[in-house]
């Protein structure tokens, strides 16, 4: 009979469950405005006014159809406005709006609870090399992605 082959690191299921976890947590605290989907791209036009599409992108290795989706929301919902370059018409400059500020707040006060409840027992060093061993993983499933690594 065939033995089943065992995956020593189930990191797929672990990360996925924290991803939603994370998502219903976020929804369920943040309430009105933004939802979990929209809050990294309010967060980050906030910590760069005048950021490109482009550059949001990149900052949370996006494909430019999720950018533009949930940019659209926020303009809907009148937290961000987006200004064409005066010098390449091609590009645009997303800024925050001052009925976007309470969300941001907001936003990150939600984050920081998650993130307390994500590292509750951990140590110092346990925190830091979690989150450096996170980091490193993004990076990679990025870059397998991006140069379109087959294994």
């Amino acid at each position: 009979r065939k033995q089943m082959m065992r995956q020593p690191y189930q990191l797929n299921k672990l990360i996925s469950i924290i991803h939603r976890h994370g998502q219903r947590f976020f929804d369920r605290e943040l309430f009105e405005g933004v939802k979990s989907g929209q809050q990294f791209f309010l967060v980050r036009i906030y910590e760069n006014q005048g950021i490109s599409m482009q550059e949001l992108a990149g900052l949370g290795y996006f494909d430019k159809g999720t950018v533009t989706r949930a940019v659209q929301q926020l303009i809907d919902k009148e937290y961000i406005i987006k200004e064409t370059d005066a010098k390449d018409r091609r590009l645009c400059h997303l800024y925050t709006t001052p009925k976007a500020l309470p969300q941001v707040e907001e936003v990150y006060e939600v984050g920081r609870h998650w993130n307390e409840i994500l590292m509750d027992g951990l140590t110092e060093q346990e925190k830091e090399q979690a989150a450096k061993l996170l980091g490193k993983m993004a990076d990679n499933a990025y870059q397998s992605i991006k140069n379109k690594k087959v294994y």
